[in-house]
């Protein structure tokens, strides 16, 4: 059983690693820049109190991990504080999966903002996490999410 803790910038490697898994799986093709950029992001978002990872460890060797940070937009009538979470690179060294790692890492995250009284988490799901957000109450929003790309850049949820 692997064994849940809180990342540190020191788990940037670990992480970029995992979040690679999740890329690959979507049909992405990792550069060694990627790499490098991933890392340094990594590195210095775990750094400040508003960004949090998560990993799995069997042994010494994280097998899956997580990342969560708060967006401030602007207050709405439904949200007057405009913090928003955000969860991304849910992800398990397919080795790996099929234990329950995942849903560790997300529910310590989903702590997480309940203990900062954040409203309002948001995600983009593949289908092979679907599941797992919608038993934390998650559900689909349609509509209106629209986003400008500037030129030689990718389209998409990526």
């Amino acid at each position: 059983m692997g064994t849940l803790r809180r990342a540190t910038p020191d788990d940037a490697v670990a992480l970029t690693r995992l979040r690679g898994f999740m890329h690959t799986s979507m049909g992405d093709e990792l550069s060694e820049q990627w790499r490098v950029e991933c890392e340094s992001a990594f590195r210095r978002r775990l750094a400040t109190d508003g960004f949090r990872a998560y990993v799995v460890e069997e042994g010494d060797v994280a097998v899956a991990g997580g990342a969560g940070w708060l967006d401030e937009h602007l207050p709405s009538p439904y949200l007057l504080s405009g913090v928003r979470g955000h969860i991304a690179s849910i992800s398990t060294d397919p080795a790996h999966r099929r234990k329950g790692y995942a849903r560790m890492v997300f529910a310590a995250l989903m702590e997480w903002f309940h203990a900062l009284d954040v409203a309002r988490v948001d995600l983009r799901a593949t289908d092979d996490g679907r599941v797992l957000y919608e038993q934390f109450g998650f559900t689909l929003l349609g509509g209106a999410t629209m986003a400008w790309f500037a030129p030689g850049g990718r389209a998409g949820l990526r």
